[in-house]
């Protein structure tokens, strides 16, 4: 049985005086959280988001950890991708699993409006992201010629269309990159209303070799949370 620490609560950054620093601050917080008896860490959502201060529920570029200049800067709200990095790196040498904070229902900040053609409306669906990687188009969108709408959308952001098979592998493939190369543990998924559990289910199911018997291995997760304000280690 563990115990996990939800790292973050609304704005947190600014309202700590930790602007693009709160990675930093909770790798210096790690001997005090280990001591209280926690064994897990919820991080807040890692990727670059619409706006240079965001808490990451509104994602822009989902590669872009800290790294590339844009949406008002490089790093984001929490810092940058190798301070991350370090703090990961720091808390499993303390024994302590990291989780990432997945936000795939929707996507905000794009590029340009396009005309949908299957409604006729134009949204903002254009993403040219700086990481190179998971470039959008209304095609990737709420309402496709995969499926006219899922669950739920979350207020006018463009709702992604998990149906389609370029959106579905992309997400797949970029679960796996948290996990092998970021260095995540598992995973706490936001806005489950807004798609199908098959989603989940599809990420969960996913194998990683043990680095102790070479076996596979289904990494953990964590079920849908309310962002509430959480612990600090102030």
């Amino acid at each position: 049985m563990g115990v996990i620490l939800q790292t973050f609560y609304w704005d947190c950054p600014k309202l700590e005086n930790r602007e693009h620093q709160w990675w930093t601050f909770i790798k210096s917080s790690l001997p005090v959280i280990t001591h209280a008896g926690f064994t897990a860490l919820w991080l807040p959502p890692a990727n670059k988001a619409a706006g240079w201060k965001s808490m990451g529920y509104d994602p822009y570029d989902y590669y872009d950890l800290g790294e590339f200049d844009q949406k008002g800067g490089a790093p984001t709200w929490f810092g940058s991708k190798a301070e991350l990095l370090e703090l990961i790196q720091s808390a499993h040498g303390l024994g302590l699993q990291v989780y990432a904070d997945l936000v795939f229902n929707h996507n905000s900040g794009g590029d340009a409006q396009e005309l949908n053609p299957i409604d006729g409306q134009s949204r903002w669906t254009k993403f040219d992201p700086k990481s190179g990687k998971f470039p959008r188009d209304w095609k990737c969108f709420h309402p496709s010629q995969y499926e006219t709408w899922d669950g739920a959308t979350f207020g006018d952001m463009p709702d992604l269309c998990h149906r389609t098979p370029l959106v579905y592998s992309e997400l797949i493939s970029y679960a796996r990159w948290l996990l092998e190369e970021v260095g995540f543990d598992g995973f706490r998924y936001d806005m489950v209303k807004g798609y199908g559990g098959w989603m989940v289910r599809s990420i969960q199911e996913l194998r990683m070799p043990s680095a102790n018997a070479g076996t596979a291995n289904a990494q953990l997760m964590i079920g849908s949370m309310k962002r509430t304000p959480g612990l600090t280690t102030r």
